[in-house]
């Protein structure tokens, strides 16, 4: 070393040593533990999220998406055009129950568009449907005439209209009002 450098160590003694390194320190010596393990423990939060989404990321790559819903065949498909039968007037009876309750149904009948046998039929054949339909309703119960039957009563009334078709069948009977009332 050259002359002209000078150790800062030079000409302090064992006080103004002690004196001089404790003013040079900026923080204490516990602060500095506290922030060592607060910034391993960021470190180590920071390292775990990052291992979790690339490991999210690698699993779920080309899978496909877990919130679709399952659509059955029911539901799928298409329900076919019809032309509509609605010259029923609304059919009034009682039921075959010892306290007999009073059935009201307005009945639409369904057939392929643009067959004119049909509606020509439909149409002759008006006072016997009629008939068939009261006498259906009034054999049946008020508990047979409920909500849940409704689709099982609907099949059987196109079977039996279907029966005294000549020149073509029926595709679907619906009923616009349904209503069973207690006196």
């Amino acid at each position: 070393m050259s002359d002209e450098e000078q150790s800062f160590d030079d000409g302090l003694t064992a006080e103004e040593d002690l004196s001089v390194s404790n003013k040079v320190r900026f923080l204490p010596a516990a602060l500095m533990k506290i922030l060592k393990w607060a910034a391993l423990a960021v470190g180590a939060i920071i390292f775990i999220v990052t291992v979790v989404i690339v490991t999210m990321k690698v699993l779920n790559q080309g899978a496909q998406p877990q919130s679709y819903v399952a659509v059955t065949e029911s539901y799928e498909a298409k329900t076919p055009m019809y032309e509509w039968y609605d010259n029923i007037p609304e059919i009034r009876g009682r039921t075959a129950d010892k306290a007999p309750t009073t059935v009201m149904v307005k009945v639409n009948i369904g057939y392929d568009m643009g067959d004119k046998e049909v509606q020509s039929e439909l149409i002759s054949r008006t006072p016997r449907l009629r008939d068939l339909l009261r006498n259906y309703f009034t054999k049946k119960t008020a508990a047979e005439l409920q909500p849940e039957y409704e689709e099982q009563l609907k099949a059987e009334l196109k079977e039996m209209i279907n029966r005294i078709m000549v020149s073509g069948k029926i595709r679907e009977v619906i009923f616009l009002d349904f209503n069973i009332v207690e006196f």
